[in-house]
């Protein structure tokens, strides 16, 4: 009877090892099916059946704008980062030297968890409420960025943004700089444009529109989507608020300048080419700005790369959603950053 139930035990871990294995092996190829079938479509809106007249102008910029090359710095050189701890997945390790590679001399702070949460306690305690009861940490991170720019001022950048040469031009011109995601993106997937990514900010310490945006995170945080609680939609809701309220010009002390998607997002999520070829071969239904938008993708294509005047990459990582696994294991930040910050241990 012993032996019996030990060999049922032995055939059982095998079939739940087998089915674990067949499991693995569809999910991987799964996703290999769909990753290849994104990268298919890249080229296809060229069989799509859309009318281009002879003058079409695609969307965006074509050439940089002037920059001073000397002046005073109006946005202090730090660089902010955030992750829940001081161990960095690996695979960011590379766009991280990017930033400290190409600003030599510029501060470098790392915001965990735990230092988020202090910064918070100790110079925005009614916030705090707030903070602690945010379902997913996105949203934690997301409200931090707005707390560290406005107290510290500088530069934030997400960890799967690649930075492809010095911000210095923008911390001479402005006071404060956001960008907007690539063009495509909020017009195929809400008929508007000018979305806000909030992938990267630059701004001065105490600017008014980062106050307005602490101001209105309790007003948000019932939201269901993190788009909307704390995120790009979140952000661009309160930019065009502030924008209406006051007049001030791009570069005036309080202005905020809106940066065209070339600068710091030329390049598309792949997560999109379906669904935006999909929405291209509904022609008729389309609004004339989504039209707009599927004429461009015709003619440059939905798989592009930085232009000689971009400034950073966007690897569209999905952290907050990414459920790889990664075979390295995480590196302490002070081995990729030997001079980082983390606040907790600043006196």
């Amino acid at each position: 009877m012993g032996q019996c139930r030990k060999f049922f035990v032995v055939v059982t871990k095998l079939e739940t090892f087998k089915t674990l294995a067949y499991g693995s092996i569809f999910l991987i190829g799964l996703h290999y099916l769909i990753k290849f079938e994104q990268i298919k479509q890249n080229g296809a809106f060229q069989n799509i059946n859309i009318p281009l007249e002879p003058n079409f102008v695609p969307l965006g910029i074509r050439e940089s704008e002037t920059f001073p090359t000397d002046g005073i710095d109006r946005i202090p050189h730090i660089i902010h980062q955030t992750w829940k701890n001081d161990q960095i997945p690996s695979k960011f390790s590379k766009w991280i030297h990017t930033w400290t590679k190409n600003h030599p001399g510029w501060t470098y702070y790392l915001w965990t968890d735990d230092s988020a949460r202090q910064l918070i306690k100790e110079r925005h305690p009614h916030l705090l409420k707030v903070f602690d009861g945010y379902s997913e940490g996105i949203r934690r991170a997301d409200a931090l960025r707005y707390v560290i720019m406005y107290e510290f001022g500088g530069i934030y950048a997400d960890m799967d943004l690649e930075n492809l040469k010095s911000l210095e031009p923008f911390t001479k011109k402005y006071a404060c700089f956001l960008s907007q995601e690539p063009y495509e993106h909020p017009i195929l997937d809400g008929n508007f444009e000018n979305l806000v990514i909030n992938a990267i900010l630059g701004c001065r310490p105490k600017h008014p529109f980062m106050k307005k945006l602490m101001d209105r995170l309790p007003a948000f945080q019932h939201m269901w989507n993190v788009l909307d609680s704390t995120g790009p939609h979140f952000v661009t809701s309160v930019y065009q608020d502030f924008k209406a309220e006051y007049s001030y010009p791009d570069t005036h002390v309080n202005g905020i300048y809106l940066a065209p998607a070339e600068y710091f997002f030329p390049t598309i999520d792949p997560a999109k080419f379906f669904h935006f070829y999909s929405q291209c071969r509904k022609w008729e239904k389309l609004s004339e700005i989504q039209k707009t938008a599927c004429k461009t993708l015709k003619v440059l294509g939905a798989k592009r790369k930085p232009l000689p005047f971009s400034y950073t990459d966007h690897h569209w990582e999905h952290t907050y959603i990414d459920l790889r696994l990664s075979l390295k294991g995480p590196i302490n930040i002070h081995s990729l950053v030997p001079h980082a910050k983390i606040y907790s241990s600043i006196p």
